[in-house]
């Protein structure tokens, strides 16, 4: 109680800079331990590109992983910076053949990890379809209702929290060399090494996996998790102008090359 009357003050009278500045101090804090053991990192400053293909898509289609403008948001939150990165890992977008991605992103407020209820289902699929010209893009999702086929674009049901059913449905889909696969679903640590441990052999060589929207707590357990695992992982932290960090990481992984 006092806590939430401490917030309402000082959102109204100081603009919310208490809680920015204590969530900042944290923020490093916590990137200092995730820092720890790991030896090498890189810092990227970047000017917005207004431009940038892959936002505009995502204002075209309604997903968060980027934006242009935010004036037309279906969401109640600002868009994550990640379609700012992936455009810097995909210069040649007509090399990426096959696009798996977790989470379909459903408007039912009753299922976790939901995109409220003005969220647009497959939002994220038809910006990979548009973006990867040669490319067919499969997703999953556990909501059956918002299950959907389009022209390069084919979605099936999946628990991405139980192992024989990942198993199972890679099998019947009888794909594999995906070029990047993403898990935008549950943003569990548990969930998203269930799904990571039951798909990564369907990536291929040259392949990027990506687990997005991490919170800072979890990155430390996907540090645990792959330092015991061999594979060329990036611990990616996205910064925002005047935005806490709060769940805007990724985990960036990939196989190491055959000797």
């Amino acid at each position: 109680m006092i806590k939430a009357i401490y917030r309402k003050l000082d959102d109204y009278f100081f603009n919310s800079s208490i809680q920015k500045a204590r969530h900042a101090k944290e923020t490093q804090k916590n990137l200092k331990l995730l820092e720890d053991g790991l030896g090498y990192k890189y810092v990227v400053h970047y000017k917005k590109d207004y431009s940038n293909r892959l936002s505009e898509l995502c204002d075209k289609y309604g997903s968060d992983k980027g934006e242009i403008s935010p004036d037309n948001n279906p969401y109640d939150w600002r868009s994550h910076t990640y379609a700012d990165f992936y455009s810097t890992l995909f210069q040649d977008q007509r090399k990426v053949q096959k696009v798996y991605e977790n989470g379909i992103g459903t408007n039912d407020i009753d299922i976790e990890s939901n995109m409220t209820s003005q969220g647009k289902p497959g939002g994220s699929l038809r910006v990979w379809r548009d973006f990867f010209p040669n490319a067919i893009i499969y997703g999953t999702d556990i909501h059956e209702k918002i299950l959907f086929e389009e022209t390069n674009i084919k979605t099936f049901q999946l628990d991405q929290t139980i192992s024989e059913q990942i198993k199972n449905f890679w099998k019947d889909l009888g794909e594999n060399g995906f070029d990047f696969m993403l898990d935008d679903g549950l943003h569990t640590f548990n969930s998203g090494v269930t799904l990571f441990n039951n798909s990564i052999d369907y990536l291929s060589q040259n392949g990027i996996y990506v687990i997005e929207d991490v919170l800072l707590e979890d990155l430390y357990k996907y540090k645990s998790f792959f330092s015991e695992k061999d594979y060329f992982v990036q611990y990616v932290t996205l910064f925002r102008p005047d935005e806490v960090l709060c769940d805007n990481s990724i985990v960036v992984v990939r196989k190491k090359k055959p000797i």
